[in-house]
C-alpha cells in the first residue's frame, strides 16, 4: 500500500522537523551554569592561576591563551565569558564595539625594558627600534608612552648649553631618526637580540627574568637598584630621568578582570559571586606569597610541560604589585596613546578615578 502526502502535510512535517531541530539546538547551547574564564599563563596573571590551581573558584571552565590578542578573539567569537586581560586589549575591544564591563584589577606593572649584555650606563645606547609582544597590547601601547617621554627629554637636553647636552648624552637612551616597533614573540626575542633584529624590548613578566638570566639587562632593574646612590646620578652614571620613566609605566594596570555586558546581565549573581572568590584570592596572594608561588608552580608545569625554579619565579613574582585599586588616568594615557597610532577611529575617555 502507497500512503501519498499532500503540500498541506508535508508544509506541517517541514515546520515540525525545524522546530524540533531549533529546539534541541536551543538545548544544546544554552547556559550550564559554567563559567568559561580566559587567562593568560603570565605571573601578572597570578590570581587566575592560584585560584584555578588551589581550587578557590567554583563553577569555572578556565581556558589559557598565549597572547591577549588571541584572548580578545574569545570574546569576540563568544567562547569566552569572562577573562583576565591587560588594559591595552580590553581598549581595543571597547573600540571594536565589543560591550565590555571591567569588574576589578588585579595587578600593576610587572614591565622590564630589556637591552643588550653590551649596554654600559656610562656610554650613549642607540635605539632603532623596541620589540614588544603584539601590536596594540598593553606592552605596546606603553612602550610608545615610553618612547615619547625619551623624545621629549632628548628634544629638551638638544635645546640646553652644548655642554650640559654633552653630560646628558651620555646618560640617555638615544633614538634613531627611523626608530620603529616590532612585533616579537617573547619567545624569540633571545634570537632577535642576537641577530641584532632588535635592540631592546618591552615585555611582561616571566619573560624580563628569563631574559636576565641569560645575560640580558633589565633597565628597570638596574636603575631602581638600592645600590645606586645620589651621588651616582649627579656623577651622570644613572639617568634619573629615564629611572623616573620607568618607574613611571610600572604604575600602570597589567591586569583586570572583565565580563562580556550581555553575560554579566543575564547572570549576574554568577558573577559576582566570582568576584567574590577572587578577591579571597587576591587576599590568599599578599597574605602568602609562597604558597601562591607552589600553585603558580604546579600550573605552569603542568600546562606548559616544563620546570620552573623556585627562586626564577619568586624573582618575577616580586616584580609584580597585586592590588585591587583602579586609576582611570591610566587607562585614558593608553587609549590616548593607542589613537596616536591610528589603533583605533575613536577616542575613548574613561571618567573614573578609582573603580
Amino acid at each position: 500500500m502507497i500512503f501519498r502526502i499532500g503540500g498541506r502535510a508535508l508544509k506541517k512535517i517541514f515546520i515540525l522537523l525545524l522546530f524540533l531541530t531549533l529546539n534541541s539546538c536551543a538545548k544544546k547551547d544554552s547556559f550550564n551554569g559554567v563559567l568559561r574564564l580566559g587567562y593568560l599563563l603570565n605571573m601578572t596573571h597570578a590570581v587566575p592561576i592560584v585560584g584555578i590551581e588551589g581550587g578557590a573558584f567554583t563553577n569555572i571552565e578556565p581556558h589559557f591563551f598565549t597572547a591577549g590578542g588571541y584572548l580578545l578573539d574569545g570574546f569576540l567569537t563568544g567562547n569566552i565569558d569572562i577573562a583576565y586581560i591587560g588594559p591595552g586589549p580590553y581598549i581595543n575591544a571597547l573600540n571594536k564595539g565589543v560591550e565590555l564591563r571591567l569588574l576589578c584589577q588585579t595587578a600593576i606593572g610587572g614591565n622590564s625594558l630589556i637591552v643588550k649584555p653590551e649596554y654600559n650606563p656610562e656610554k650613549p645606547y642607540h635605539l632603532k627600534n623596541i620589540a614588544i609582544p603584539q601590536y596594540g597590547n598593553t606592552q605596546d601601547l606603553l612602550a610608545k608612552i615610553l618612547v615619547e617621554k625619551i623624545s621629549a627629554h632628548n628634544k629638551l637636553i638638544d635645546s640646553t648649553h652644548k655642554m650640559i647636552r654633552e653630560v646628558a648624552s651620555n646618560t640617555s637612551l638615544q633614538l634613531d631618526k627611523n626608530f620603529s616597533f616590532v612585533a616579537v614573540n617573547p619567545a624569540e626575542l633571545e634570537t632577535a637580540f642576537f641577530i641584532n633584529a632588535v635592540d631592546s624590548a618591552l615585555v611582561a613578566e616571566p619573560w624580563g627574568t628569563t631574559l636576565t638570566q641569560k645575560g640580558f639587562v633589565d633597565l628597570n632593574s638596574l636603575l631602581t637598584s638600592k645600590s645606586v646612590s645620589i651621588a651616582d646620578e649627579l656623577e651622570g652614571v644613572v639617568d634619573h630621568t629615564l629611572r623616573e620613566q620607568l618607574a613611571y609605566i610600572n604604575e600602570f594596570p597589567a591586569t583586570i578582570l572583565v565580563v562580556r555586558e550581555d553575560f554579566y546581565k543575564q547572570h549576574r549573581d554568577l558573577v559576582d559571586r566570582f568576584v567574590a572568590e577572587q578577591n579571597q584570592v587576591l587576599e590568599q596572594i599578599k597574605i602568602n606569597p609562597e604558597g601562591a608561588i607552589m600553585l603558580i608552580k604546579k600550573h605552569l608545569e603542568k600546562n606548559t610541560k616544563k620546570n620552573f625554579d623556585y627562586d626564577f619565579l619568586l624573582a618575577s613574582f616580586k616584580k609584580v604589585k597585586f592590588d585591587d585599586r583602579i586609576n582611570g588616568k591610566f587607562f585614558n594615557e593608553l587609549a590616548r596613546a593607542g589613537y596616536k597610532a591610528n589603533y583605533y577611529r575613536r577616542l575613548t575617555e574613561f571618567e573614573v578615578t578609582r573603580i
